[in-house]
């Protein structure tokens, strides 16, 4: 049974509200590397698809927005282009918001700018992140992190203060892999910046390395890949039960799939258990969603696991 062969009810299950809207295509970049027009076609037929509602925005660094014009006659106001952008650093924040306020002249109701990614420096005060805060508009923003544990959470105390102040949330990014094993953090790494997010209430989204539901070893990168119902079963009981760190080190490195269960209205790991309406807080205020450069693969593998139960499994 392919999850992609389920009867639409799916999305009024457990499953669909841990799926909904939660691969952000990123085509563009590694290992697919994708060029745009074959990205941007790949995501033209994605938004016509059955799975449509489990795709999030397609990915794009600021840079290259200005590349999207020619593509306009393929989206509309019904199916428009939805766009996360990646910014390179705060010295060009005005001319990156220049490229989208240019880009939505362009599209009109046929493109929307969902969030914007931004790289952080390894230090960072109160007052970088303000005027950050305030430079990027009403946009949400998710800030990829470097640094020591110390410098992390610094930075954390500073977003949430910001945060309490302002009508929109700074959000943080975790990369989650790529394509040597170096880039892969441990699932201590992993599951200290899930718990500091969540006591924080800081909105979290990840990237990179999560082609595949379970965590396993993968040959290509010769290391374990963490998975994505990992991650987000890690992410949504650490936001709805306060589950404490070693609990989501024990989910995400978890390799057996049958600890794993989801019914017409819950979500369970081993004995915890979450209903459909907490993984809809949990993914509305705290796990957002991951950037993928293939939106077939995690799809496809997740249908393929027999972890569905109950009378929505045909």
């Amino acid at each position: 049974m392919l999850l992609t062969k389920v009867n639409v009810k799916w999305r009024e299950e457990a499953v669909s509200h841990f799926m909904t809207e939660l691969i952000d295509y990123a085509g563009l970049f590694p290992p697919a590397a994708l060029p745009l027009p074959e990205a941007i076609s790949n995501f033209h037929a994605y938004i016509h698809d059955s799975d449509s509602w489990m795709l999030g925005p397609f990915v794009i660094p600021a840079s290259r927005l200005s590349e999207l014009k020619p593509y306009k006659a393929l989206f509309n106001d019904k199916y428009p282009l939805r766009l996360s952008v990646i910014f390179t650093k705060f010295e060009e924040i005005e001319t990156e918001m220049e490229a989208i306020r240019h880009f939505l002249e362009t599209y009109k109701t046929a493109g929307t700018i969902q969030a914007i990614e931004f790289p952080l420096p390894t230090q960072v005060n109160y007052s970088f992140l303000e005027n950050l805060e305030k430079q990027t508009g009403s946009y949400p923003i998710y800030c990829e992190m470097k640094g020591t544990n110390d410098q992390f959470l610094n930075t954390l105390d500073t977003i949430h203060s910001i945060n309490q102040k302002s009508l929109k949330r700074i959000g943080i990014k975790m990369r989650m892999g790529g394509i040597t094993a170096n880039l892969f953090p441990t699932v201590n790494q992993a599951a200290f910046v899930i718990h500091e997010c969540q006591k924080r209430e800081l909105p979290l989204k990840f990237t990179a390395g999560l082609h595949h539901p379970i965590r396993q070893y993968r040959t290509e990168v010769k290391t374990r890949m963490h998975g994505f119902v990992n991650v987000f079963t890690a992410s949504i009981m650490a936001y709805s039960r306060s589950v404490n760190s070693a609990t989501i080190q024990a989910i995400l490195h978890d390799e057996d799939p049958t600890n794993f269960s989801f019914t017409t209205d819950s979500l369970s790991w081993r004995d915890l258990t979450v209903s459909s309406a907490e993984i809809i807080k949990a993914r509305s205020f705290f796990a957002a969603s991951y950037g993928s450069c293939s939106f077939n693969e995690p799809r496809e593998e997740l249908g393929e696991l027999t972890i569905f139960h109950g009378e929505a499994v045909r």
